[in-house]
């Protein structure tokens, strides 16, 4: 990465989303091991972060924006009644930023925000069983594996196997 290259990590605005929606559609384009596979509209990203930042009180998320492109988001969703003490953890992140210690920064800074914010216990995450690089940063970052789901991810007309992950908090 060029040293003259600004980086910042901070919280989605609504003038974010053309930046988003070509993150987004370039993962797509890819076939990145991500939930969306059809390509979004600038009308489905503005809908997102408007449901994003207006509706926020249950998730916590951050943008990982080099030279004023998002080439990142990581978000933090405490679950609910009974599991309000645990978090569920996702991120994605363009193929220009991947392999630079970008993507672990802003997952250590959502965790480090989402966890003083919701008073969490434990985080997990889902990550498909054949996304080794993914698998490495978590375990990097303390998540145990817990569970299996075999066929639990519908990835581009094909059932994968959902590897899910947990970290228990101090």
């Amino acid at each position: 990465m060029k040293s003259k290259q600004k980086i910042i990590i901070r919280p989605p605005k609504l003038s974010d989303a053309k930046s988003l929606l070509i993150m987004i559609n370039s993962l797509v384009e890819e076939k990145a091991m991500i939930t969306i596979q059809e390509k979004q509209t600038i009308e489905d990203e503005n809908k997102y972060l408007i449901d994003r930042i207006k509706n926020g009180k249950n998730h916590f998320q951050l943008f990982l924006i080099i030279n004023g492109e998002v080439m990142g988001n990581a978000r933090i969703t405490k679950q609910g009644l009974t599991k309000e003490h645990i978090g569920q953890v996702g991120i994605t992140l363009k193929k220009e930023g991947r392999g630079k210690g970008l993507g672990e920064k802003l997952l250590k800074e959502v965790m480090k925000e989402g966890i003083k914010k919701f008073r969490l216990k434990i985080i997990t995450l889902e990550v498909l069983s054949k996304n080794k690089i993914a698998q490495n940063l978590y375990k990097k970052l303390g998540f145990k594996k817990a569970g299996l789901i075999k066929g639990g991810a519908k990835y581009y007309d094909k059932y994968e196997d959902v590897l899910t992950m947990v970290k228990y908090l101090k």
